[in-house]
């Protein structure tokens, strides 16, 4: 099988999996994202193991994965507000289990953790509040899971990143960040932006929970935070001198390939949406 049929392959089963996740409503959603916070962790702590740090990977996992798991089921109303406290045991869990692991390197090994968990469990958790718009619009229920601000989210950020690598090949000459990633172009960013502006206004025409304006600024955020999501992973792997994070995705990389542009664009959508809107 060719390299383009793969990716294609992948690319669109992935996608499927992922919409139809969403769609079906909050226990999917949060079963498919609780699994892909695990494996993103551990491609995480694989890349950073991968340049001579002892980093516990399976603590990591489990401690992150457990702070996913509590935080989204609380704010999906499938938890009381009690169970938070046991995210405070669970970080200091990952200073205990140090203790026994003799390692030459405890304060670099449990940054890195922790690190780790800020970098991609806590994004994973922002997803959470994109199912519950703000109000304002006509049929807004308090407290009900609407998968639509989500699925239009990963629209902008799909539209963004395929448009401007479409471009950035045909019409890429001038660099936006050679030193990280040499591939990059300002062709392509604008070109991908072009795309995702179209993308916001089909998006406010068939789902009204945001108005014209505010698709608009959430496609703004995501074009910007989204590509420096890309370059700060970009950072990594060039600083670990690896081409991908993993293989799990035959064609596209690894699961913090595919989602480092959800990474620094979502807390900064969440904060618009439920703050400043």
């Amino acid at each position: 099988m060719s390299d383009i049929r793969q990716r294609f392959i992948t690319g669109v089963l992935f996608t499927l999996i992922l919409l139809a996740c969403i769609y079906f409503g909050k226990h999917s959603f949060t079963l498919l994202f609780l699994i892909i916070t695990a494996l993103g962790l551990r491609e995480f702590y694989k890349l950073v193991r991968s340049g001579g740090f002892d980093i516990p990977t399976n603590t990591g996992v489990v401690v992150g994965s457990l702070f996913y798991l509590i935080l989204t089921l609380y704010l999906h109303k499938m938890l009381v507000q009690i169970w938070i406290i046991l995210i405070v045991p669970l970080i200091f869990f990952v200073f205990i289990a140090e203790l026994y692991r003799k390692s030459e390197t405890p304060i670099i090994n449990i940054a890195i953790v922790l690190a780790g968990i800020l970098y991609f469990a806590f994004p994973m958790v922002l997803l959470s509040y994109l199912a519950y718009p703000p109000a304002g619009y006509e049929g807004y229920e308090l407290f009900h899971y609407n998968p639509n601000v989500i699925i239009g989210f990963f629209l902008l950020l799909w539209t963004s990143d395929s448009f401007a690598y479409v471009f950035g090949v045909k019409f890429g000459k001038h660099r936006l960040f050679e030193r990280i990633s040499p591939k990059k172009s300002w062709e392509g960013s604008i070109g991908g932006a072009a795309f995702c502006y179209l993308c916001a206004y089909l998006l406010s025409l068939y789902f009204v929970e945001l108005s014209l304006m505010q698709w608009i600024i959430v496609a703004s955020i995501i074009i910007v935070f989204g590509t420096l999501g890309d370059l700060v992973q970009s950072m990594f792997k060039r600083s670990m001198n690896v081409k991908d994070t993993g293989t799990i995705l035959p064609g596209h990389g690894g699961i913090l390939d595919r989602f480092d542009g959800v990474l620094l664009s979502v807390p900064f959508v969440m904060i618009y949406l439920q703050f400043l809107k």
